[in-house]
């Protein structure tokens, strides 16, 4: 990995998600709870659009909802790794509301809007809720 970002899990905890920002990939692995192994990595969503895949989380529904450091938008993707929604914002960067920080820019780097809303914070109602988030530690 060369830009480690985000851990999360599928509602029924059996998948674990984390995203490599380097690679522009999300990747997804078979997880148990039981001994805590890790297994099947494989590519879940390869971005090939503007900017980096940064944060994310999972919602109750199971769709990953993912930010992109110097995109200008958040991609919702579902559990077979299809980019199914968008939110975009005027930028590049708990209840059903969706929570987004965005990166701050030099004047040399965008538009004068992307400029004056660079390093904001945005809240949006996406609808559904958030799934509580899951403890967990490596122990390997």
């Amino acid at each position: 990995m060369t830009i480690p970002n985000s851990v999360s899990w599928s509602p029924d905890h059996k998948t674990m998600y984390f995203t490599d920002s380097g690679e522009a990939t999300i990747y997804a692995c078979d997880y148990s709870s039981d001994d805590e192994a890790i297994s099947n990595e494989r590519v879940f969503y390869k971005h090939t659009g503007p900017g980096l895949p940064d944060g994310h989380r999972v919602d109750v529904d199971g769709n990953l909802w993912s930010t992109f450091y110097g995109g200008s938008n958040v991609l919702k993707i579902s559990p077979s790794g299809e980019a199914i929604g968008e939110i975009k914002l005027p930028t590049k960067f708990v209840g059903t509301e969706l929570f987004i920080t965005t990166a701050a820019m030099k004047d040399e780097e965008g538009t004068a809007e992307e400029i004056e809303k660079g390093g904001a914070l945005f809240k949006v109602d996406v609808g559904v809720q958030g799934l509580d988030l899951y403890e967990f530690k490596l122990s390997k």
